[in-house]
């Protein structure tokens, strides 16, 4: 749709005035307060909760991309720890993952005439002349772009009915329009960051999924690549005779538990850590393998139910939505480069690590291995600290300020194909199974072993492991994480006694004893 700049002038006006207020209740609400006392975090808390509601109310009220940027904000935990996104605003934005506000069925006939023959529907009946013979009224599911209906097929196939909102064209492009314009302020603003690529950037990845054509083939694509897989991964097929741009009709799966709900697999019968190892291994498989990264694998659109393999033990069956956007690892090697960095990082290779780090990020290669995670804290050069305290606790250490995180991000732009979309893509996958219990070390090697299968190449189908690569990457990465749990405690002990010289004997002994190479930096002022 063209765009209409007054309206996304008071989209982004109404946003501001809430982000205004937030930051006044901040303000007011810890004035006088020691910090870290208990007045000071409940008063915190409740801030949070007020702030939570706010983002809660603009998101409900414009829809669009700031549902985009609310599910973005539900999934990113994992790997920031408790420094990152505070609770209340985590339980709150977590409903726009599938339960956005929707559109009343009328406001989508428009749209779903494109490709279905509906009759007078909602306001009457379907008949034998129409394509459907059931179609929900109210939505299964509401997104950042469409929402679902439930449907039967004159068959009596049972579909799923993805319909874009109708205004949504409109409010992306006069979004976008005012955020293009207010570019070169915010660069003033944010000591001299150019966040228009920014911009650009997601207008074309948007654009993409604006197509459900295109979402269509992708869903295609993956079902054949992980077709192997079957039945414990399920792409539902594609009805194309009944799709267009803005209507992708698919196969309907019920029986659907949400991935990041432990208590959900555990009632129904699953092993939750199961369950876990199945989503890890298959989109380690997607990323080394065929280097082809899901953008959005949020809770939202990935599922686990039950199947059967009639031994009378039930089994998980991993269920995947959503197949808007993926990113292309194939551009200048990053799928056999990151393959290559991921073993380089689990062997504490430094030589390998920076080398390759410096393609993906350029001189801020050393934050890369943090963002991956924690236990790659090791082969980073001059480790402080403070950083391997973090790590032992699954945290972003201290010392990585939001200065560095952006800075990052916009070098990471040239590193090849789009590595931000990968971290991203990452992110979530690791925030679903923290939630089911994985622990960081089992991710990993899991990752490890597909990354050590895709150095050799990409495969139509991929070759297992052999006993000795496997015996090789859980020893790797067992010792890896034993290192790093021995090293903490002494750190911690360094950490709280300054310069006391013999927490520091201690904690050099400690790293002696590990065999960690290269030297940490072992200044407690390095920590501070």
């Amino acid at each position: 749709g063209a765009p209409n700049f007054n309206l996304g002038m008071t989209r982004s006006m109404v946003t501001m005035m809430q982000f205004n207020a937030q930051k006044q209740d901040y303000d007011s609400c810890l004035e006088g307060l020691v910090v870290d006392s208990a007045a000071y975090r409940q008063a915190l808390e409740a801030c949070h909760r007020r702030g939570a509601d706010r983002c809660a109310k603009v998101t409900e009220m414009h829809r669009g991309l700031y549902v985009k940027a609310a599910q973005f904000v539900a999934s990113i935990r994992g790997g920031t720890g408790d420094r990152g996104i505070p609770e209340p605003y985590i339980a709150k934005l977590a409903t726009f993952t599938d339960q956005a506000p929707h559109k009343q069925a009328g406001d989508m006939v428009g749209a779903l005439r494109e490709a279905l023959s509906i009759g007078r529907w909602p306001g009457g009946p379907l008949d034998g002349t129409c394509t459907l013979k059931e179609l929900d009224i109210e939505p299964l599911a509401a997104a950042s772009l469409a929402q679902v209906h439930r449907g039967v097929l004159q068959d009596g196939s049972e579909v799923a009915v993805k319909v874009q909102y109708p205004e949504l064209r409109e409010e992306m492009a006069s979004d976008l329009a005012v955020f293009k314009t207010m570019g070169s302020q915010m660069k003033q603003m944010t000591q001299g960051y150019d966040f228009m690529w920014v911009v650009e950037d997601f207008e074309k990845y948007i654009t993409r999924e604006l197509d459900f054509k295109l979402e269509a083939a992708n869903a295609e694509l993956t079902a054949s690549q992980l077709a192997h897989l079957a039945p414990s991964v399920y792409v539902p097929a594609v009805y194309w005779q009944h799709t267009s741009e803005r209507v992708l009709t698919m196969e309907f799966c019920d029986g659907l538990i949400k991935a990041n709900d432990a208590e959900g697999l555990r009632s129904a019968g699953l092993d939750v850590l199961e369950c876990a190892r199945l989503l890890c291994s298959t989109f380690a498989e997607m990323v080394f393998i065929y280097g082809r990264v899901h953008a959005d694998p949020h809770a939202g659109n990935i599922y686990f139910r039950v199947r059967s393999d009639g031994d009378g033990r039930e089994r998980p069956q991993l269920v995947i939505l959503d197949h808007g956007l993926y990113h292309d690892l194939s551009e200048s090697d990053v799928r056999l480069r990151f393959c290559r960095y991921w073993k380089a990082c689990c062997a504490k290779d430094s030589r390998a690590m920076s080398e390759l780090g410096a393609i993906f990020a350029g001189s801020l290669e050393r934050l890369l291995p943090l963002l991956l995670s924690p236990l790659f804290v090791l082969g980073c050069t001059g480790v402080s600290l403070s950083e391997l305290v973090a790590a032992s606790e699954g945290n972003l250490p201290d010392t990585v300020s939001l200065t560095d995180v952006v800075d990052f991000v916009m070098a990471t732009r040239h590193g090849g194909a789009n590595l931000c979309g990968l971290l991203h893509s990452l992110g979530y996958i690791r925030g679903l199974l923290t939630a089911l219990g994985l622990p960081e070390s089992a991710r990993v090697r899991c990752m490890l072993e597909f990354a050590l299968l895709g150095e050799r190449g990409s495969a139509q189908v991929p070759r297992e492991l052999s006993l000795r690569d496997r015996s090789w990457a859980r020893w790797t990465v067992g010792k890896l994480n034993g290192q790093v749990q021995l090293l903490a405690p002494a750190a911690g002990l360094a950490l709280a006694a300054g310069s006391d010289a013999e927490s520091e004997r201690t904690a050099r002994w400690a790293a002696a004893s590990a065999g960690v190479a290269p030297p940490l930096s072992l200044d407690p002022e390095l920590g501070r």
